[in-house]
């Protein structure tokens, strides 16, 4: 029962010279088992406390890898703000751009034309209107008319060949000014197309 560093000792005690050597070993024993006890105690103190705490160190990594990650989601939430923002402006300068030499080319056309025609648009006026005629003229016969843009003309009161051949040039300039045409009228000769339709 006894440990053997003991029991060695207690065999000394026999001798009566060696009883010094032999209280000496025994107290180097006792020593040795309760220094053995100790840092079993000790041990145990250290893992338990390590179980304890265990759930706090994983939260605490938990909480710091999801801090991580969130920095890392927001730094590429930024990125694409700046990236989508960059876009916008980009798609807007570019729309602006368009507008802007759409509006430069049709001013163009208009005071080119205005120039070609010696008149303002001031001097534009619309043509004469009326109702419509029992039997309408076809306008499409007119090269330079379709389908939709008879119904526009319909729409202005135009039903008719001698409306057109009776058009002056300040008519002309309002029709395609409104309808945005750019000299097609011209170009096309509507008004002698008209009176030849007319005549016939």
């Amino acid at each position: 029962m006894m440990p053997r560093e003991m029991a060695s000792a207690v065999n000394l005690m026999a001798h009566p010279m060696a009883s010094t050597a032999a209280m000496s070993a025994l107290g180097i024993g006792l020593a040795n088992h309760a220094v053995g006890m100790w840092m079993g105690a000790f041990t145990g103190a250290l893992e338990a406390s390590q179980r304890m705490f265990q759930p706090f160190f994983d939260d605490l990594e938990a909480q710091t890898e999801a801090a991580a990650n969130f920095s890392k989601a927001r730094k590429a939430t930024e990125t694409l703000i700046a990236e989508a923002q960059t876009f916008a402006r980009d798609v807007t300068d570019i729309a602006a751009t368009t507008a802007e030499k759409t509006l430069d080319s049709t001013g163009a056309d208009t005071v080119a034309e205005a120039a070609a025609t010696g008149l303002m648009p001031e001097d534009f006026r619309q043509p004469k209107v009326i109702d419509k005629p029992a039997k309408p003229s076809d306008l499409k016969a007119i090269s330079g008319i379709g389908p939709k843009l008879e119904k526009v003309l319909n729409g202005l009161g135009i039903w008719t060949y001698g409306q057109i051949a009776a058009w002056t040039s300040e008519e002309i300039a309002w029709v395609e000014d409104y309808l945005s045409l750019a000299g097609r009228i011209g170009r096309d000769d509507w008004t002698a197309q008209a009176a030849a339709l007319a005549a016939k």
